[in-house]
C-alpha cells in the first residue's frame, strides 16, 4: 500500500471516530425521565418496576395538553371528564386499577417527581403495588398560568388470574408469577376464597427467614403457614399480617351502638374468643354502601379475616376496615351493572378488595419475593 492511500485511510477512520465523538446520544424524552425516575422510586422501594401503556400514554398527553390549552389545572375537566373515563376513552378498558397524578409549574423531570413523592397522596399512586404500567404527559404553553403542565397514569389490567381445573395439573396450580400452588395450599387456596382473597403466590413453599424457618408460602395478600401439630385439614394458618402491620384495635363499642342494615358485633373479650368489641357492616354510621358483611360472610369469616379492629374509616378515598388478618377495600367504581371485559365475571364481585398485606410485609422485611 502506497503512502498517500495509507494517508487517506488513516484521515478517513480519523474523521469517522470525530464524528462519533462529537455526535450528540439521543436523550430520553421528558416524559421518559419521569418514567425511569418512578421505576428508581419503586425499585428502592422493592416494587416491580411499570412498563409504559400507549393508551394510558395517550390519555395523559391529551389531558396534559388540555390543560395547557384551556388554563385549568384539576383532575375533573370542565366538560366533567375524570381520568377513569378518559383513560377509558383512550381504549384502556379491562383495567383492575387505575390512578391519577398531575402537577402544573414544574420545569424539569427530575423537580415533578420530587414534587410527587413528597405529597402523599401522589407518592402511594407512584408506590402503589397495584400499578403494573403506566403513561406520562407533558405540556408547556406559553402565557398559560401555570405554563408547565404533567400528567401521569397509572393503571393494571385483569389477567387470567383465577385457578380453574383447566389451568391445574397433577402438580397443582402455576401463577403467572411463576410460582406454583399444590396440595395442602391449593385446598387451602380454593376453600379460602381463592385469589380474590390471597391474591398470587409470591413464593413457592419456602422455608420463612423471618420466623426461623418456618414453613411458610407466600402471596399478594396473606402469608400461610404450616403448623404440623395441628390436626389434618387444619394445618395451614393465615398469618395475622393486620395485626403485625397494623397493631392494636380501637376501644370496643356497645353492642347498641349498632350501624344501619345488616350487621354482625363481636363482643370483647380479654383473650379474645368472641372479638375485639366492633361490628362488620354493609353500611357505615353514615349511610355509606361497603358491603363489607357481605364480602365477609361469602369469603370466609372470622376463620379467614379474623376478628374486626375498628370500625369502616376512610383512608385516601376509599372506605377500609381493618382486621386481624386483613384489610377491607370497598371500590365504588366496581359496584354497577356489567362484567368485567372479556369474561362473565360481574364487576360487582370486586366492589370489595382486600389490602395487598403480603406484598406490605415483603416490603416492611425487605424481602426478594415479587
Amino acid at each position: 500500500m502506497n503512502l498517500q492511500l495509507r494517508l487517506v485511510l488513516v484521515l478517513a477512520i480519523v474523521t469517522i471516530w470525530g464524528w462519533l465523538a462529537i455526535s450528540p446520544v439521543a436523550a430520553a424524552t421528558p416524559e421518559q425521565q419521569v418514567v425511569d425516575l418512578v421505576n428508581t422510586a419503586r425499585a428502592q422501594q422493592g416494587l416491580a418496576p411499570l412498563t409504559v401503556s400507549s393508551e394510558l400514554t395517550n390519555a395523559a398527553e391529551s389531558y396534559a395538553d388540555a390543560m395547557a390549552t384551556d388554563s385549568f389545572f384539576a383532575h375533573q375537566a370542565p366538560n366533567g371528564s375524570t381520568f377513569i373515563t378518559r383513560d377509558e376513552a383512550a381504549g384502556y378498558r379491562d383495567w383492575s386499577f387505575l390512578g391519577e397524578n398531575i402537577a402544573a409549574g414544574q420545569t424539569t423531570p427530575q423537580q415533578v417527581v420530587a414534587a410527587w413523592l413528597a405529597s402523599p397522596e401522589h407518592r402511594a399512586n407512584v408506590l402503589s403495588a397495584k400499578a403494573t404500567q403506566i403513561g406520562v404527559g407533558q405540556a408547556y404553553r406559553v402565557g398559560s398560568p401555570y405554563g408547565y403542565y404533567w400528567v401521569q397514569e397509572f393503571g393494571a389490567r385483569f389477567g387470567p388470574s383465577i385457578p380453574t381445573s383447566a389451568s391445574t395439573t397433577a402438580n397443582g396450580w402455576t401463577a403467572s408469577t411463576g410460582h406454583t400452588v399444590s396440595g395442602a395450599w391449593l385446598d387451602y387456596l380454593r376453600s379460602h376464597g381463592d385469589v380474590d382473597n390471597l391474591g398470587l403466590p409470591r413464593t413457592d413453599v419456602i422455608a420463612d427467614p423471618t420466623t426461623g424457618g418456618q414453613t411458610v408460602q407466600y402471596f399478594q395478600r396473606a402469608i400461610l403457614e404450616w403448623h404440623p401439630e395441628n390436626p389434618p385439614g387444619l394445618q395451614i394458618e393465615r398469618r395475622l399480617l393486620g395485626d403485625i402491620l397494623y397493631p392494636g384495635a380501637d376501644p370496643p363499642l356497645s353492642p347498641s351502638d349498632a350501624p344501619p342494615g345488616p350487621y354482625e358485633y363481636f363482643p370483647f373479650s380479654a383473650n379474645q374468643p368472641t372479638g375485639l368489641g366492633h361490628f362488620v357492616a354493609n353500611y357505615t354510621r353514615t349511610g355509606q354502601l361497603i358491603c363489607f358483611k357481605d364480602y365477609f360472610d361469602s369469603h370466609g369469616g372470622v376463620s379467614a379475616f379474623g376478628y374486626p379492629k375498628e370500625e369502616p374509616k376512610l383512608r385516601n378515598g376509599l372506605w377500609t376496615q381493618r382486621f386481624q388478618a386483613a384489610v377491607f377495600e370497598y371500590h365504588p367504581e366496581f359496584d354497577r351493572a356489567g362484567n368485567v371485559p372479556g369474561t362473565t365475571i360481574p364487576l360487582r364481585n370486586y366492589r370489595v378488595q382486600l389490602e395487598l398485606l403480603g406484598d406490605e410485609y415483603i416490603h416492611a422485611k425487605g424481602l426478594p419475593y415479587h
